[in-house]
């Protein structure tokens, strides 16, 4: 059996997806991290790649997998 989305369900979840990812958050805070690690840069980049990346991913993944009701 196929189970398809309507488009506006998509785009919603489309729209979702991009707010987690590029939140004004990811905008604003990543650039001004950069310039204030100075010569531990990868450091913060490691740390912002973790919890802005990394975090929502495992969100993700977390809400897929769940149990329905």
């Amino acid at each position: 059996m196929e189970n398809r989305l309507p488009f506006s369900q998509v785009l919603a979840i489309g729209l979702m997806l991009f707010a987690m990812f590029l939140g004004a958050g990811n905008v604003i805070f990543a650039p001004m991290v950069g310039q204030q690690a100075g010569t531990n840069t990868w450091v913060a980049m490691g740390g912002f790649l973790i919890t802005g990346v990394g975090l929502v991913l495992l969100a993700i993944v977390a809400l897929t997998r769940g149990e329905g009701p």
